[in-house]
């Protein structure tokens, strides 16, 4: 297994709350209905063959992402029932899809937040915020494992996707070089103006971690942790040099590698001591 049994209800206890959080923030920060319609153009929404792509309208979206951020909120606070769980997962997913039609090039940009919420949705993930016992040991591995599995598959599908459009040329240094003069920060275009082996230096532990990383997941599967400070870095240095922000991606390296097990009752304390208020 690529998972611990230690502590592995816990982790996803404390998984839960962050996708649950990270699903909210995605939620509240979508773009209004009517400002989506407005942006609708229907000669880019047809399907092979001319046909056109159904959409939720204004309204229906609005429902949807409403029922979205009760039924996660409720979930997310503990609440196990199947049909809140059901329509959580539908709608969130719905409300994804609709606004990923507006963007084809960015259709599964947060999608990972879908993913984990239908993992933790397979058991019972809520942790101390039971008041019985929650998901049998040998369930709570093997979702922990799947998540942390799916984990490294974000970080290798984008790697293998540079090497097959790119090939080894990709570590030449151009591509990130260009990328740190057009979208860096006043630190990624001071390295830009460095010499080329630097960009190619970084280009190359960039690609090597990505492919590396379920490898690495499995040999270092007894010291997680080493796994999530080194995400946490890879994502700081990318937000640092060009300020592009994977934040629901890298969040869950708290829960899933960095955070001990331990760290699940004091969350929930702060959370329920904020909810009582």
């Amino acid at each position: 297994m690529l998972s611990d049994a230690k502590g592995a209800a816990e982790r996803l206890a404390l998984a839960r709350i962050t996708t649950g959080l990270a699903a909210l923030n995605t939620l509240w920060h979508l773009p209004p209905g009517e400002v989506l319609a407005d942006r609708w153009d229907p000669n880019e929404a047809q399907e092979p063959g001319g046909r056109q792509r159904a959409r939720l309208t204004a309204e229906q979206y609005e429902g949807l992402r409403r029922l979205a951020f009760v039924s996660i909120g409720a979930w997310t606070l503990g609440c196990e029932n199947k049909a809140v769980k059901f329509a959580a997962n539908a709608s969130f997913a719905a409300v994804q899809r609709h606004v990923a039609q507006f963007d084809q090039r960015a259709w599964n940009y947060n999608s990972n937040l879908n993913v984990y919420l239908l993992l933790l949705s397979l058991t019972d993930s809520r942790g101390s915020l039971a008041k019985e016992e929650a998901a049998p040991p040998e369930i709570a591995t093997a979702v922990l494992g799947a998540m942390r599995l799916y984990y490294a598959c974000v970080y290798f599908q984008s790697g293998l996707s540079k090497l097959l459009l790119s090939g080894p040329s990709w570590v030449d240094g151009k591509t990130l070089r260009g990328s740190w003069a057009e979208l860096g920060t006043r630190a990624g275009k001071w390295l830009s103006r460095r010499p080329v082996g630097v960009a190619a230096v970084a280009s190359a532990l960039a690609l090597g971690f990505e492919v590396a990383f379920p490898a690495a997941q499995f040999m270092l599967r007894k010291r997680p942790q080493v796994l999530g400070v080194a995400s946490l870095a890879f994502h700081a240095s990318v937000k640092a040099t060009m300020d592009i922000s994977f934040w629901h991606h890298a969040v869950h390296a708290l829960p899933l590698f960095v955070l001990p097990p331990e760290a699940e009752r004091h969350t929930v304390r702060v959370l329920r001591h904020l909810l009582v208020r």
